[in-house]
């Protein structure tokens, strides 16, 4: 295995927003009389929104117009706009600043909308080589198109590629994309992340990077 850029999921990998997300998500659906536990949603990060909401309902086996999916959407949107207040998760940040000075390129795939991607590229200390947002691709994750888009942008193969992720759908993402993926227990326990080909804690997230990289 020869590790030479890393590609870094963006909620709750460089940021700590998914409980915003989920309290979003929540607040949503129960304007439409609906409620799920939050593992619900945890367990869909990544997902388009509107395929969330559409997947949740399969799911129940309860049927859902669409005059209803995008108003669900819509009221997520704006609760999360409105009500988050998200802080960077310190050991990704170390890395990344680390890797920055290694002149290692990193890029950065995230289903979220490009507004609220550029609000925190812009408070980081590093600059990512390529950038995929949700705006950016027809099919989210757990399609591969995000992280195969970012590979595109740089020339690496897949193989050489080292993507962090923290969520099923984003494992699977990225294993589809043929890239090695690392999971970080940062909102999710080990029991929903088995298919990725490492699982750490934040606190092991630098060392276990490193030890990737040849001469580092």
């Amino acid at each position: 295995m020869s590790i030479k850029a890393v590609c870094f999921d963006m909620d709750g990998v460089v940021v700590h927003t998914m409980h915003h997300h989920v309290e979003a998500w929540r607040y949503a659906f129960n304007q439409k009389g609906y409620d799920h536990n939050d593992l619900e949603f945890y367990l869909r990060e990544g997902m388009p929104g509107r395929k969330t909401i559409m997947d949740i309902f399969k799911s129940s086996q309860v049927p859902v117009s669409e005059e209803d999916i995008e108003e669900i959407y819509v009221q997520k949107r704006n609760y999360f706009k409105e009500n988050a207040n998200y802080t960077f998760i310190k050991e990704t940040l170390s890395l990344l600043e680390y890797l920055y000075k290694k002149e290692i390129p990193i890029s950065l795939v995230t289903g979220s909308r490009r507004e609220f991607v550029q609000e925190v590229l812009e408070k980081l200390p590093v600059t990512f080589n390529s950038v995929i947002t949700g705006d950016d691709v027809n099919e989210g994750k757990p399609s591969p198109e995000p992280y195969i888009k970012a590979m595109g942008n740089l020339s690496f193969g897949p193989s050489e590629w080292l993507v962090i992720e923290n969520a099923p759908l984003g494992i699977e993402s990225a294993k589809q994309a043929g890239a090695f993926c690392l999971a970080v227990e940062t909102t999710l326990e080990e029991k929903y992340l088995r298919k990725a080909d490492v699982i750490v804690s934040p606190s092991q997230l630098e060392h276990t990077v490193k030890g990737l990289f040849t001469g580092l």
